[in-house]
């Protein structure tokens, strides 16, 4: 299986979704398409709305370890 996707993947470029289950389970590309810096983006995107649901819980309601982002 992994020779024939990494086939297609040099030849066409682009992603290739991998079902199991009949779930989409991974997403595979060739380093050299993968931006990291948008991934870095969108981590930090992530972590700025976490900080703000912590925030608003802060404000009326009581406070549990498990609601605070780690």
């Amino acid at each position: 299986m992994w020779k024939k996707i990494k086939s297609i993947l040099s030849k066409e470029g682009g992603k290739c979704i991998v079902v199991e289950d009949n779930q989409p389970s991974y997403i595979v590309m060739k380093l050299e398409d993968y931006d990291i810096d948008e991934v870095n983006r969108n981590v930090d995107y992530l972590k700025a709305g976490e900080a703000e649901k912590a925030e608003e819980k802060v404000d009326g309601e009581d406070v549990k370890v498990e609601d605070l982002p780690f």
